[in-house]
């Protein structure tokens, strides 16, 4: 049983929105990898990777985080020819569906093809990019 909480973070409606993504979900989520809980991530995790449109929307909002302060999508997180990234190949094909612009039809369906265990690294994957994407936006503020 889980005897603290973290603050959630309003995750907005991507491209899936209508698509069965659970928000709240990834709100927790997002709130519990900011706090670096290291109890919490996990069992959430086990859930979004069970839901395809859930796992898909994390990965959008990761990449549309890398880009937004980047100014583009590393090739590393979207190559799907090497063998050897340590990125996973879930996260890979979903961040290449969203640097080529794919709609959410396209997006729902290639997280669909994934496994459970894919989404779920894509979604581990997505959630370390994402949060560290938001504690960048909030050094800028800060500075």
């Amino acid at each position: 049983m889980i005897d603290h909480g973290h603050s959630g973070f309003e995750v907005p409606p991507g491209k899936l929105a209508g698509w069965g993504v659970d928000t709240d979900l990834l709100a927790q989520l997002v709130g519990a990898a900011y706090d670096e809980c290291p109890s919490c991530p996990e069992p959430l995790l086990v859930l979004v990777g069970e839901s395809a449109p859930t796992t898909a929307q994390l990965v959008e909002l990761a990449c549309v985080g890398v880009i937004d302060t980047l100014g583009g999508l590393p090739v590393d997180l979207a190559d799907l020819d090497s063998v050897d990234s340590p990125v996973p190949i879930g996260f890979r094909r979903l961040a290449l569906t969203v640097a080529e612009r794919g709609d959410a039809a396209t997006l729902a369906a290639q997280s669909e093809a994934l496994t459970v265990a894919d989404r779920r690294a894509a979604a581990r994957t997505a959630t370390a990019v994402f949060v560290t994407t938001i504690r960048i936006g909030v050094e800028r503020l800060r500075g």
